[in-house]
């Protein structure tokens, strides 16, 4: 994988048949867990190729960081559990330059914000020389759900952060952990070998990747996005793999959903995404507390730690807003 690229692309384990199922109602029942599943290249248009390369116009860009530096160091207490951070948003606020790097469906989707991305480049040239020249330190055989690791991905050798969301017992396969990547937002089946604990110092930058969902959209008919094949294609379409434009909705109680409502236009030409999704008779227009009523109920325990939830018994002092 390329390091200057906030991308998934190559973090993904393709036709994989091995994949936990994902057919619950909540996640797009496809067997790529709603991954894209058109060509690379129609997903990126001739305006946005030029991040192939790693030439992203967001790698120079210099982005406030806000509030968010207070998080850094957040886990220096030596007697805290080893936890990553989710990262934190500012409400009606407009992130430019964000990179979607994984879809599930309209309403459940990642976003790496470009103002963490040096850090993250080092962050990662870090994890990857310690683990490197440390090949012996991944001796652990009792990984437990819902601990964080290293994992190293055979496909380019590299190293990256990750969490783990089923084991062995729970699959039926052995020495098979599923794992979800923290920075990106997919997911897949790793061996045990592949497997490392994860250093206190690789944890006090927040997960990249911010769970998030398209404000006020529902799918046409239904509420059901894995009956909606044609709205998922769409989306995938417009966004996977591109660089958009996000504004973050502010959170109530009464329209409260654990991931983060965000509206969406592409970097390169302001395109309103729920608006040309709603031109194209895909998507109906809703309340976000309607969202909400819908999906909250449908959430497995899985699904908090894949969405970076924080659930009872998990410490959640963090900030969003």
């Amino acid at each position: 994988m390329d390091s200057n690229r906030r991308s998934v692309r190559h973090l993904e384990s393709e036709n994989d048949s091995s994949r936990t199922p994902t057919n619950d109602l909540f996640r797009a029942s496809t067997v790529d867990s709603g991954r894209g599943t058109m060509p690379t290249s129609e997903r990126t248009s001739a305006v946005d190729s030029i991040t192939t390369n790693g030439a992203s116009s967001s790698l120079s860009r210099d982005t406030p960081l806000d509030q968010e530096d207070d998080h850094i160091n957040e886990n220096f207490d030596q007697n805290k559990p080893i936890r990553i951070r989710r990262t934190p948003v500012l409400s009606m606020k407009c992130y430019e330059q964000a990179f979607v790097s994984h879809i599930d469906h309209p309403s459940a989707f990642f976003l790496q914000l470009a103002h963490f991305e040096e850090r993250y480049r080092d962050l990662q040239k870090q994890i990857n020389e310690y683990y490197s020249n440390n090949p012996k330190i991944n001796a652990s055989s009792s990984w437990k759900y819902g601990d964080y690791c290293i994992v190293k991905y055979t496909k380019d050798n590299q190293f990256y952060r990750a969490r783990i969301i089923a084991v062995p017992q729970m699959t039926n396969i052995a020495n098979k952990y599923d794992v979800v990547y923290l920075d990106y937002g997919n997911w897949e089946k790793v061996d045990s070998i592949n497997i490392y604990p994860i250093r206190r110092k690789f944890t006090f930058l927040p997960a990249q990747a911010v769970p998030c969902s398209l404000a006020k959209a529902l799918p046409y008919n239904g509420t059901v996005w894995s009956d909606q094949p044609k709205a998922i294609e769409l989306f995938e379409k417009l966004v996977f793999e591109k660089f958009v434009d996000a504004t973050f909705y502010p959170k109530s109680s009464r329209d409260y959903w654990p991931l983060s409502f965000v509206d969406l236009r592409l970097s390169s030409t302001k395109l309103n995404i729920h608006e040309y999704m709603k031109n194209e008779g895909l998507i109906r227009e809703v309340s976000n507390e309607k969202i909400f009523h819908e999906f909250h109920h449908l959430l497995r325990p899985t699904d908090y730690i894949i969405y970076s939830i924080p659930y009872e018994g998990e410490e959640n002092d963090d900030d969003d807003d």
